[in-house]
C-alpha cells in the first residue's frame, strides 16, 4: 500500500472509520441475504458463480469457480444444487471429457437476467442519493479501500 504523506489517523479516527466500515459491511450482508428471497431464491454466492454465464453461455466449472473465487469442489457442490433446482445443466465437454461445461437452462437464464436487471435498478436508485461528484469520489475511495480490507 502506498502512502501519500498524510498524517496517520488518531486512535479516535481509527475507531470511527472501523465503526463506519463495519456498518457498511453489515448492511451489505443483510441486504444481500434479503435479496435471495426477492431474487428467485438465488443466493449471492450462487449469483456470483452464475454471473459469467450471462455473458458466455457455456463455461467450464473451473472458470466459474475462478470467477466466483471459490474452489472447484465448492463450485461443483453449488452447481449440483443449482442443477437439481433446474437452473443449470452440466455436461462433459465433447472435446475434453475431463471438463464439465455448464449452461443455464431457459428458466435459469430468465431468472438470472431478471435478478441482474433488478439488482442494477436497485443499485442505480440507491446511488442516486449521491451527487455526480460524490459518486466519482465514492468510486475512488472504494477502490482505495479494497487493499485496506485485504490487510485485515
Amino acid at each position: 500500500m502506498t502512502t501519500t504523506g498524510n498524517q496517520p489517523p488518531t486512535a479516535a479516527e481509527v475507531d470511527e472509520l472501523v465503526q463506519a466500515a463495519d456498518a457498511v459491511f453489515f448492511a451489505m450482508r443483510k441486504a444481500r441475504s434479503a435479496g435471495a428471497d426477492r431474487d428467485g431464491g438465488l443466493s449471492l454466492p450462487q449469483v456470483t458463480l452464475l454471473e459469467p454465464l450471462a455473458a458466455e453461455p457455456k463455461l467450464p466449472v473451473g472458470r466459474l469457480a475462478a470467477a466466483a473465487d471459490v474452489t472447484i469442489p465448492t463450485a461443483t457442490r453449488m452447481l449440483q444444487q443449482l442443477e437439481a433446482a433446474g437452473v443449470v445443466v452440466r455436461r462433459r465437454s465433447p472435446e475434453d471429457e475431463r471438463k464439465v461445461l455448464v449452461t443455464l437452462t431457459p428458466d435459469g437464464g430468465e431468472r438470472l437476467t431478471r435478478l441482474l436487471d433488478r439488482r442494477r435498478e436497485r443499485q442505480a436508485e440507491a446511488f442516486g442519493v449521491f451527487s455526480p461528484a460524490e459518486r466519482r469520489q465514492l468510486v475512488t475511495l472504494l477502490h482505495k479501500l479494497v487493499p485496506v480490507i485485504t490487510l485485515g
